[in-house]
């Protein structure tokens, strides 16, 4: 005879074990959930303490001005595990605010942070009376193995004053866990930007208003161990950014993007948008919101804000958040998360952004990708409405949100709205390259006039000068001549005049001795002649003496004219020389550059050979894995054997690559390559240089080809300065053809002729204009791609090539690529002949 009875379901007391475990992982989830739940109650501040943190045992305080909760409702609500309360109400009573709480995670929070729990509560009734309650939970007391409802709780009631403050006090004692200070910065710093209007400093004023107006909702964060305070995003600090992005989803699910610049690079950008035409499908209302900071030096020359300050705030705060409604999603946007891929994309230096973004036709640099921001350039969040997103679910530690189809949507709407900013972005910096470019161009025209100009100045000058000169000396002959003549003519009046005087004496003796009369008119024309010459003697002497002070005052002029001449002529000779000696402080600085390049990269030199060394202890220890795993694959049952066999062989592969890689140090910077110096076979070099980053090219599709000679050999060189030569040029060959859509191809012959040996590296990438041959092998004037295995590049690759192959009196140049090539760099060194 059969029983038939109605049995109920138990719940065992390791559920709530297994719930506060799961459900609530990170403290500071655990915090926002009672956070919420405040918010809920309609509190309008919540506090935040914690005391004598810095081991397990101490105390968390979160207390509110909410509404509280009455003993039916505690009873109903948090005493009803899983309850659809929220569900059933899910718009608070005064605010008319939409729950942001789910699922009862609360009581889990207390149990995840601390051992005991007090909640006191005070509320208003139903029948209009003020209630408090008190109700104590001791959590270890729930012992799996026993029925959760049969484990008491401490509860009191009683009615208290009517203007009793309204509102829910929960203190945990005997806190799980020790707390940091970086512990606490952290949740800080995540409690800060929980909602998501506080995180550019929007806080909402908190006033009284009339019962139906929200007045907003303000979290306090106290822990006396470590009282260093977060702040928002302030204004200020905004303000030095390059521009802001706005995103949204219109009414026809299309996405709609806005930039505006802040700072000014080359060109205002008002207004700029850009829609995606088709819609999504699962994505309906959202926002986004993103103020974007390249961290350049001129954009913070006004502000009271450094550049080292902002790249520290960005390296800490920067990211895309979520927000669920109000209230952050954890995890996205935190300091190194990368849920958009930016900083993922950026490393591997993606030449091209999102098809729909270029096909949007503002692309005018044809390499955005490498501008990309990383998430440390952004600080923005978006915002998602959960009514009209249904399927944008949390994960059970609302930590994440569930990986669907609507947050790839999601993720796709904020990716595209970067994009179209890094496309803007790197349309400005494209501007400013052509500016600077045709400054530098202006300025290096300028320079070359002003030294020609001052070259001609000068030789002008001089040749002035030098006519001046001989004129003046012609002139100053020809005054000395005259002068010459005026003197000649001074001495005859003179002799003359000695002579008409001499006569006149002889003829007075005479006639003394004789009173002839023609003897005494004799005398008097005698007399009279000689009268007559003292006055030419006297006209003459005045002539020569203003004639002389008439020359004096011209040779005067004439040297002084000389001499501004001359001065003149000094003077354009300093401005040449001057414009020569500006030439050459640049040409030194240049140098002086290049030398401290040179200086760092020799220094890392040091730090290359320590890392050749740890590299070979880790390659040890690789293997030493291996043949553990070996030893003990007989105990590991079959079905995993063959999981694991995939993984180790991928193991195995980078073991032999990291071998390889070690080999390669050894090559470049071996105490061999440094000292040696002989002649190499060409060909094993080649193939020990392509070794390390065979995986790579492997990874990417690139083909590569050592057609050198096995006999082949180089002139005496040290084996160190052939590695670096091959490889600088061979990571340039690969930077160039890795992106490329088809062929993907790189191969390095030699051959012998004519008394010189060759080496040819060919490349099916993008190729380099022929102008542009000679410029690349200047500092910092390279062409290649930034890779995350080959490095950014210094600038130096070429140079350095040029400088090593020049050392040995070769050659490298970049010549006409055979059929079939779109790029060949040619090395030639002369032959060295046995005698």
């Amino acid at each position: 005879m059969s029983n038939e009875q109605t049995i109920f379901f138990s719940v065992d007391t390791r559920l709530l074990n297994q719930l506060g475990e799961k459900l609530v992982t990170k403290r500071a989830v655990a915090l926002a959930e009672l956070v919420k739940n405040s918010y809920d109650a309609d509190a309008t501040h919540v506090t935040i303490q914690l005391l004598n943190i810095t081991k397990p045992g101490g105390t968390i305080i979160v207390e509110d001005n909410g509404s509280g909760m009455s003993l039916l409702k505690f009873k109903e609500t948090w005493m009803r595990i899983a309850t659809i309360d929220k569900e059933q109400n899910p718009i608070s009573r005064i605010y008319k605010r939409e729950k942001a709480g789910e699922k009862g995670i609360g009581r889990f929070a207390c149990r995840r942070l601390s051992k005991k729990l007090i909640i006191k509560s005070v509320a208003e009734r139903e029948d209009g009376k003020k209630e408090e309650i008190i109700a104590k939970f001791d959590w270890p007391e729930f012992i799996a193995g026993q029925d959760v409802d049969k484990i008491p709780i401490s509860l009191t009631s009683k009615i208290v004053d009517s203007d009793t403050p309204s509102g829910t006090n929960l203190t945990m004692d005997n806190a799980n866990e020790a707390w940091s200070e970086e512990d606490i910065q952290r949740v800080k710093l995540e409690l800060n930007d929980l909602i998501y209007i506080n995180i550019f400093g929007e806080l909402t004023e908190i006033i009284e208003k009339p019962k139906e107006y929200d007045p907003g909702f303000k979290v306090d964060f106290d822990c006396t161990d470590f009282p260093k305070t977060f702040k928002s995003l302030e204004k200020e600090f905004l303000k030095n950014a390059w521009a802001k992005l706005s995103g949204k989803i219109n009414e026809k699910n299309q996405a709609e993007y806005e930039l505006t610049t802040i700072k000014k690079i080359v060109n205002n950008i008002k207004n700029k948008k850009f829609t995606r035409i088709p819609p999504f499908s699962k994505l309906n209302k959202a926002n986004f919101e993103c103020y974007i900071f390249p961290f350049r030096a001129d954009l913070f020359t006004k502000s009271d804000i450094s550049l080292g300050k902002a790249r520290k705030l960005g390296d800490q705060r920067g990211g895309i958040r979520v927000y669920a409604d109000k209230f952050r999603v954890f995890g996205y946007g935190s300091q190194g998360d990368d849920w958009l891929r930016l900083d993922y994309d950026r490393g591997r230096s993606l030449v091209q952004l999102d098809k729909e973004v270029k096909a949007y036709g503002g692309a005018e640099d044809k390499r955005p990708g490498l501008r990309l921001f990383r998430n440390h350039n952004l600080f923005g969040y978006v915002v998602f409405d959960k009514k009209t997103n249904p399927n944008l679910e949390s994960t059970v530690n609302r930590e994440r949100l569930i990986e669907n189809d609507a947050f790839e949507e999601l993720k796709t709407f904020v990716r595209l709205g970067i994009d179209f900013a890094t496309i803007t972005y790197s349309n400005e910096l494209y501007h400013e390259e052509i500016i600077q470019k045709k400054k530098e161009a202006a300025e290096k025209k300028r320079k070359k006039d002003a030294e020609k100009k001052a070259k001609e100045d000068a030789e002008k000058a001089s040749e002035k000068a030098e006519e001046e000169k001989r004129k003046a000396i012609a002139l100053a002959k020809q005054i000395q001549d005259e002068i010459a003549q005026s003197e000649n003519h001074l001495r005859q009046i003179e002799k003359e005049r000695r002579d008409a005087e001499e006569k006149r004496r002889i003829l007075e003796e005479e006639s003394r001795k004789s009173k002839e009369f023609k003897i005494i008119k004799k005398t008097q024309d005698a007399l009279y002649r000689e009268q007559q010459l003292i006055k030419e003697e006297n006209q003459a002497r005045i002539s020569f003496e203003e004639k002389k002070r008439v020359s004096e005052e011209a040779l005067r002029k004439i040297t002084l004219t000389f001499e501004i001449e001359l001065e003149e002529k000094q003077k354009s000779v300093e401005r040449h020389q001057q414009v020569k000696e500006e030439n050459l402080r640049n040409e030194e600085e240049k140098l002086q550059t290049e030398f401290s390049i040179l200086r760092v990269l020799a220094a890392t030199g040091t730090l290359v050979l320590m890392f050749d060394h740890e590299l070979r202890t880790l390659v040890d220890d690789l293997e030493e894995v291996t043949d553990t795993y070996q030893e003990i694959k007989p105990f590991i049952p079959q079905e995993k054997q063959e999981n694991l066999a995939v993984v180790f062989n991928s193991f195995n592969d980078r073991i032999e690559m990291v071998k390889e890689l070690g080999e390669f140090l050894g090559l470049a910077v071996g105490k061999t390559s440094r000292t040696n110096k002989q002649e190499w076979v060409l060909h094993p070099i080649v193939e020990k240089v392509y070794l390390p980053f065979k995986w790579y090219f492997k990874e990417n599709g690139v083909e590569f080809s050592n057609k050198t000679p096995d006999t082949l050999r180089t002139p005496s060189m040290y084996r160190a300065e052939l590695v670096s030569i091959l490889h600088n040029l061979m990571s340039n060959a690969f930077k160039a053809v890795k992106d490329e859509p088809n062929r993907r191809e790189i191969e390095i012959s030699g051959f012998e002729q004519k008394g010189k040996m060759f080496i040819q590296i060919r490349d099916s990438g993008k190729g380099l204009s022929e102008n542009r041959w000679e410029e690349v092998f200047e500092i910092f004037k390279g062409d290649s791609e930034p890779d995350l295995r080959f490095g950014v590049g210094t600038g130096l690759g070429l140079k350095i090539v040029k400088d090593l192959v020049g050392s040995y009196n070769g050659e490298v140049k970049f010549i006409p690529a055979p059929k079939g090539w779109n790029t060949c760099i040619q090395i030639e060194f002369p032959v060295v002949e046995d005698l």
